[in-house]
């Protein structure tokens, strides 16, 4: 076991982790955007929200689609999330040359979504949890079968640029709330 210490958030961490509970429980809004600044652990926070969830929903088989746009930051998000779930069996990569032994727990670039069509190979409930790294980057039309598809139970994009440069708004995704 290499986890014998124990990995919290930072403060400014904890305090958007329980915004985020609020939203959900007090305000029933199941979309979220967060936006912090690059460096600042966005997913850290993407893997302790995550955490919780599945401690609140034990009934729940706690399905995970991490979206991301390179195999890179792929890597380094699934090596979080078994850091913050202590858990080195956690997760599989589907990008480049990986392929997943499971869809369980699915770390996917979205090139690899569309090429694999993984929508016709899931069922659109079938992910409890999704999370999409640099949001702003979903308005564009590859993004878009992934984002009507799936009704997940939580949707939880991270950027650190709400706007895009196309003028296009990723808020309306998230009853234009940040």
């Amino acid at each position: 076991d290499n986890y014998v210490f124990e990995i919290a958030p930072y403060p400014y961490q904890q305090e958007i982790l329980d915004r985020l509970d609020a939203e959900r429980k007090v305000r029933g809004f199941y979309r979220n955007l967060v936006v912090a600044a690059t460096g600042t652990g966005k997913t850290v926070i993407s893997a302790f929200d995550y955490k919780r969830f599945c401690s609140e929903n034990k009934d729940k088989p706690g399905r995970l689609l991490f979206v991301a746009h390179r195999e890179e930051i792929l890597k380094q998000s699934l090596a979080c999330f078994r850091g913050v779930l202590k858990d080195n069996n956690f997760g599989d990569l589907f990008v480049g040359n990986f392929r997943p032994e499971s869809m369980e727990h699915l770390f996917i670039s979205i090139q690899t979504f569309n090429s694999q069509e993984l929508h016709y190979k899931t069922t659109s409930d079938f992910y409890d949890f999704i999370i999409v790294d640099e949001f702003h980057h979903a308005a564009a039309p590859t993004y878009q079968k992934l984002l009507t598809y799936y009704k997940p139970k939580i949707l939880l994009g991270l950027t650190a640029t709400p706007e895009r440069m196309d003028g296009k708004s990723i808020l309306e995704y998230f009853n234009n709330r940040i």
